[in-house]
């Protein structure tokens, strides 16, 4: 199926086994729900699921949506295949929690420059099929953003410190393995211990880009 958004961009979707795929333009949460509900109408998708059917954002399809638009969709996981997700921050008080999955196509997540005060995400990223799937994540209006490997639980967080509970901002990933390798120990001032922590920066650049390797 094939429409123009108020973008000006020619959107294509397409539906296969319960799962809606955004193949080509730039959709937002309106276009995303008219999307479903056309589906259900003509039956593809099924109305018992409730909002519970995969999004699939493959390359060449922009997603963009609030954390209030997030936090009341209750879609459950999103799917990264070579598209692009986009997420603006929002004042509040809840606390999101996205899971995402990474398949072949990989793709990018992007989030806005936002404050540290006010609502707040926890995105747990899984790859899928592909272990070799590579994910660009950008974080707009940051000077600088970590990631820390705890071994004792063999994960990786990324803008939070394994026992801690304040976030590096607004946005805060969590990560399966050691993807970057980290294995030098940083010891912060006020940190009880080292960590094994690596940091990027923006280098004059208006984001900070890390790239999740495959």
């Amino acid at each position: 199926m094939g429409s123009r958004n108020r973008y000006g961009s020619t959107q294509a979707v397409s539906c296969e086994n319960g799962q809606l795929a955004l193949v080509s333009g730039h959709f937002d949460m309106d276009s995303l729900q008219q999307t479903v509900a056309q589906y259900r109408r003509e039956g593809r998708v099924s109305a018992s699921r409730g909002n519970q059917c995969p999004i699939v954002a493959q390359s060449g399809a922009w997603l963009s949506m609030s954390l209030t638009e997030l936090d009341g969709w209750k879609a459950g996981a999103l799917h990264l295949d070579g598209g692009t997700i986009i997420i603006g921050h929002a004042q509040g008080t809840s606390v999101t929690m996205l899971p995402v999955n990474i398949r072949a196509g990989g793709g990018t997540l992007m989030f806005d420059r936002g404050t540290a005060h006010g609502s707040s995400l926890l995105v747990d990223l899984k790859r899928m099929c592909d272990s070799h799937a590579t994910l660009q994540l950008v974080f707009e209006g940051h000077e600088r953003q970590f990631a820390a490997y705890d071994p004792m639980t063999d994960i990786t967080l990324v803008g939070l410190a394994p026992g801690s509970d304040t976030i590096e901002g607004w946005v805060a990933l969590r990560l399966d393995g050691n993807p970057w390798h980290i294995v030098c120990p940083t010891t912060l001032e006020g940190a009880p211990q080292p960590q094994l922590r690596r940091e990027w920066r923006a280098n004059g650049q208006p984001h900070v880009t890390m790239h999740l390797p495959g």
